[in-house]
């Protein structure tokens, strides 16, 4: 009797995937579409970033040509009255607009965070002073801020809040307050109502008064929003230029380092140490965004 053998049959190789040729030239399509944006962000972007790092290592203005001083700009700047004054400056610009307007945007977003009748105009009025350029804003608040303007009689004061030393960083203060707090409301608003609403049930049910839930559920759930805020809020109080020249020119103690680049390159023609300015800025605002970024990340653990 014969016996048949079945032999198990090799295992095939499998076939080549038709769809690597497909995904091929796809990703080949997706990169010749990017490269006019990569090609406009290099030479917008990363070109003037790299020129601006270049000359502030030369003496260079406009009239002549540079001459190499390796890191002699950022050693004058280390001891440049001026320089330190225009920082302080800002520092106090930056964190006496958007403390408050990072708070009252909060506060406000809560209130508006419904969906009752007329709430969404009064979100358009709020964000309506986004929309405006700084500099119309800035020719609006000079009459605000007039001696006989609407702040003094709304307060009952006689200030010169332009002209003076004492009052004229906080007129400012007061009209970036009323810019850019309705920036911040929609993102804080944004971030409110991509909360579940079961989670403030879960907590209502569990007897958490309102702040208690505003603690442990709300400003939890906030923090990524918190984050990205407070990371613009210190980049845009860093950028102030617009509100300092149309009003004061620098004057009055409201020199920002933006307005001491832009008079130390265009009127001084020191264009090397205004570079070194911009560079010292950079690095002071990338520093500062990786510390916010670390200290939020350590609280949403």
């Amino acid at each position: 009797m014969a016996v048949l053998s079945i032999r198990p049959k090799a295992p095939r190789s499998p076939a080549p995937s038709r769809n690597k040729p497909v995904r091929g030239r796809r990703k080949a399509v997706g990169a010749l579409f990017a490269v006019p944006a990569l090609a406009l962000f290099l030479v917008f972007a990363i070109y003037p970033m790299l020129r601006v790092f270049y000359l502030s290592l030369f003496d260079y203005s406009l009239t002549s040509p540079p001459e190499f001083v390796g890191f002699e700009n950022f050693t004058y700047l280390a001891t440049d009255p001026q320089f330190g004054a225009a920082l302080w400056q800002t520092v106090v610009y930056a964190a006496g607009t958007y403390v408050p307007a990072l708070a009252l945007a909060l506060v406000l977003a809560h209130a508006l965070n419904t969906r009752t009748r007329g709430s969404g105009l009064l979100r358009l009025l709020y964000f309506l002073p986004v929309a405006i350029s700084w500099v119309a804003v800035s020719v609006i608040w000079r009459v605000v801020l007039n001696p006989d303007g609407l702040l003094n009689q709304a307060l009952g004061l006689h200030l010169n809040w332009l002209t003076s030393s004492g009052s004229a960083m906080w007129g400012l203060v007061v009209m970036g307050v009323w810019k850019e707090t309705g920036f911040f409301l929609i993102l804080f608003l944004a971030g409110l109502q991509s909360i579940p609403d079961e989670l403030h049930e879960a907590a209502r049910l569990d007897g958490a008064g309102a702040f208690a839930r505003f603690r442990y559920v709300t400003w939890p759930m906030l923090l990524p929003v918190t984050a990205v805020c407070s990371v613009m809020a210190v980049i845009r109080g860093f950028q102030a230029f617009s509100p300092q020249l149309v009003l004061t020119n620098g004057g009055f103690g409201t020199q920002v380092v933006n307005l001491f680049v832009y008079k130390t390159a265009f009127e001084n023609a020191r264009m090397g140490r205004a570079s070194a300015v911009a560079v010292l800025m950079f690095l002071l605002l990338f520093g500062l965004t990786l510390l916010q970024l670390k200290v939020f990340a350590r609280r949403d653990r």
